[in-house]
């Protein structure tokens, strides 16, 4: 489906009959990457608050309704980290479906913010927690809604009775992945979400009070990747006065991943715009780096939430922190195709954390070697996979820039031969992700490393030597630096 979010909408939770307990009940421990979630269920989607040591975390995942434990399906969960003693609260489930309310079926895809709302809800009584989200009352997780709560210490919530923003039409998907930002730490909201009501786009809309909003305009594409529209978060950065934003890639052809249809995206590509074009485009979207199979292994990389402020904004430092969703564990090297694409089923979604440095704009582009296949990458390689350093071929670039435009894209083909390719859709095979950009040729200045693509005749390298050590030459990549 063109959407990730419509999977989550028809009968997962159902469908997949996994059992879940509710608060006081203890979990078995979740695999080594994920960060949050429960084991033998789905979570994603997440949003995370960080006030000094304590990051606060609420995410959808399957569920019993905590106010109707006849309903299972999706739910709204939370969990808090003390980052000092690393001690967790949760996972609980805090919001659910309505009994005959516009939300009645699915909620699902929570953006929390703090402030001050004041008698948001007519009854005299304020809050300090907006928590806006999407629901539905239609059996097909079609036709959804946006929709607000509120709450004083992010457990307990009180439901607005009405969704706050609807879409245009009954048919498609609707609304999706709300990102929020309090603009003047009171109830200022601004709103950012997709609207598939009519045609994917992405909408800004305006409140004085966290409810009423009025539509500003339609998000600038201006220099998207057209083949991956759809988002999971956004969050402005003060110090400089961007958005940065996380979009998901398209989903793999399911011919490269043996017939399996995968059903969260393989990469999350981070964006950033200045304020002042996030609806004009007249500065376009400047991609920063991805996060993918190639990166973490994982097979599914999506839906991701970045840590904010109490009010949307980036946690000010060095690195950019992502809460992504994924499937937990990664399949190992040798996993064919089909078995690769399984490894990323729903009751395996979790959700981790990845960082990315600002001002450090280079990955190592490494060869392995496990005395059967070879593997170049800048990113995971299995650690049960036998795999030892080889070389060091050079150092990419992870977003197009200072004139390296040539994108290295890491691929694979059947169970164990990993290549690297210029195309895009990875010759046919199944794609990996992204290692970078090069040079597309010498660059007067610049102590530049030529990179050939090579083959054994049982699987795939690259080298420097444009005899390729003996072994057969299937042609120059682009060049590197050192």
């Amino acid at each position: 489906m063109a959407r990730m979010e419509v999977l989550r909408g028809t009968a997962l939770a159902i469908g997949l009959g996994l059992g879940l307990a509710g608060c006081g009940v203890s979990f078995a421990p979740l695999p080594a990457g994920s960060v949050a979630g429960r084991v033998e269920t789905y979570d994603y989607s997440p949003s995370v608050i960080q006030s000094g040591n304590l990051q606060q975390i609420w995410w959808c995942g399957s569920g019993y309704n905590p106010t109707d434990t006849t309903q299972f399906s999706d739910s709204i969960q939370y969990e808090s980290i003390d980052l000092s003693t690393q001690a967790h609260q949760g996972p609980v489930p805090v919001l659910a479906e309505t009994q005959g309310g516009w939300d009645s079926v699915y909620t699902c895809n929570p953006k929390v913010v703090r402030g001050s709302f004041a008698n948001p809800l007519g009854n005299g009584k304020s809050f300090t927690y907006a928590m806006y989200y999407v629901g539905t009352g239609s059996l097909t997780g079609l036709d959804n809604s946006i929709g607000v709560a509120f709450s004083n210490d992010g457990l307990s919530w009180t439901k607005y009775p009405h969704p706050i923003i609807s879409p245009e039409t009954q048919e498609g998907y609707g609304l999706g992945q709300p990102a929020v930002f309090n603009d003047d730490h009171r109830a200022a909201i601004r709103i950012f979400y997709e609207d598939d009501s009519v045609y994917s786009r992405h909408i800004e809309a305006l409140s004085s009070d966290g409810v009423h909003f009025v539509t500003q305009g339609t998000l600038t594409t201006n220099g998207l990747d057209p083949n991956g529209l759809s988002w999971g978060d956004m969050a402005y950065d003060p110090e400089n006065g961007y958005w940065y934003a996380g979009f998901n890639t398209a989903l793999r052809d399911p011919s490269t991943t043996g017939g399996v249809v995968e059903r969260g995206q393989y990469g999350i590509e981070l964006y950033r715009i200045p304020d002042a074009s996030l609806l004009t485009g007249t500065t376009p979207w400047e991609l920063l780096t991805t996060f993918d199979t190639n990166l973490t292994g994982y097979e599914s990389n999506f839906l991701p939430g970045f840590a904010r402020d109490m009010y949307g904004n980036l946690i000010p430092g060095t690195a950019i922190q992502m809460f992504t969703s994924i499937s937990d564990p990664p399949p190992p090297w040798s996993a064919s195709p089909a078995a690769a694409g399984m490894s990323g089923s729903i009751a395996k979604w979790k959700i981790s954390s990845f960082a990315w440095t600002r001002n450090q704009p280079l990955a190592t582009l490494n060869r392995y070697f496990n005395q059967t296949v070879h593997q170049v990458t800048t990113g995971w390689v299995d650690p049960k996979g036998g795999f030892s350093l080889q070389s060091t071929l050079g150092h990419v670039y992870q977003s197009p820039q200072q004139g390296a435009s040539v994108p290295f894209y890491g691929c694979k083909h059947g169970s164990m031969d990993y290549f690297v390719s210029l195309d895009s859709a990875c010759e046919g095979a199944r794609i990996l992700g992204m290692n970078g950009y090069g040079y597309p040729g010498p660059v007067a200045g610049l102590n530049l490393v030529a990179l050939y693509r090579c083959s054994t005749g049982q699987d795939h390298f690259v080298s420097t030597d444009p005899k390729c050590e003996g072994q057969s030459n299937q042609g120059r990549l682009g060049y590197v630096l050192p």
